[in-house]
């Protein structure tokens, strides 16, 4: 393909940011996955890995997965591919507190693409961080140039992208090391739902609430004071793992209360984020004001 065939601005992301692979397909995304190891096993979400295997694999053979770093390889093989179709690319990846790809992916893009990459870390993870790379697709679909699109991510939608969500379990957060046993015995005892948030690019925790309906009725609450506070035609995620009933039961109350026509949509947890998070999870994903500012 010539150069002067090429369109002006392509769009990757890492494999964390868990958009469904029809909006993958529909705006020519780039994905670069991170992998998920079983054991000597390598798998790849969005090539030969879905949530739901991985939780099969889990119960049915009791393998405790962890997840490592693409090889370099893999970056050149996304970077080549876009920049045969593309004069430019943004790359869109996790906070780099919660990964190590944001800065491979600065050093793999300088080395490799002569400065055609932008890398932009989008201080989110998981649907957040999914709504980010719609936005920006929107944009280079719409012909915004790198600038306006640059401009936007750290003056609008980087500062503005938020989640909370309950977790369904515990146990897979033990399993990843990332709360204590004693914590995680409590928890379970008690029926605890921890309530998941980002703040200053790394999961925090935002309290938590006992039994699923409270859940449930903590979740319409602040469901409904964001479609009360989202313009028309806006996007707002409900995002959940394993959890499709729950999520379309959050989904049609929040479209009975809205009197607004906004983009509701339901997407799933990817693979390597289920490896931390498990089944289960129910929660909201949208940009603008935190839950205590609605």
């Amino acid at each position: 393909m010539g150069e002067k065939t090429k369109k002006k601005l392509g769009l990757i992301a890492d494999s964390s940011c868990d958009i469904p692979i029809s909006t993958i397909e529909k705006y020519d995304i780039a994905i670069i996955s991170v992998n998920v190891i079983f054991d000597d096993e390598i798998r790849i979400p969005y090539v030969d890995l879905t949530t739901e295997q991985i939780f099969e694999k889990i119960v049915t053979e009791n393998a405790v997965p962890t997840t490592g770093l693409p090889p370099p390889k893999r970056f050149k093989e996304v970077f080549v591919k876009v920049l045969e179709k593309y004069e430019e690319a943004i790359f869109l990846t996790a906070s780099k507190d919660l990964s190590g790809l944001w800065e491979n992916a600065v050093k793999y893009a300088k080395e490799m693409t002569n400065g055609k990459v932008t890398v932009v870390d989008t201080r989110n993870s998981i649907h957040p961080f999914g709504l980010i790379v719609l936005k920006v697709a929107r944009m280079t679909e719409n012909g915004l140039c790198i600038e306006e699109i640059l401009n936007n991510l750290s003056n609008t939608l980087i500062p503005n992208a938020r989640f909370e969500a309950f977790l369904g379990t515990l146990e897979f957060l033990k399993r990843s090391g990332r709360i204590a046993s004693l914590q995680h015995l409590m928890g379970e005892l008690f029926q605890f739902k921890p309530c998941l948030t980002i703040e200053n690019g790394v999961v925090a925790s935002h309290g938590k609430v006992r039994g699923e309906k409270a859940k449930m009725n903590y979740l319409k609450n602040l469901g409904e004071k964001i479609v009360n506070f989202l313009p028309e035609n806006e996007t707002f995620v409900i995002m959940h793992s394993s959890n499709m009933e729950k999520a379309t039961e959050l989904k049609d109350y929040l479209q009975k209360v809205s009197n607004k026509d906004l983009e509701i949509v339901i997407w799933e947890t990817g693979p390597a984020s289920s490896v931390h998070l498990g089944p289960g999870l129910l929660g909201l994903a949208w940009i603008g004001p935190t839950a205590e500012e609605l």
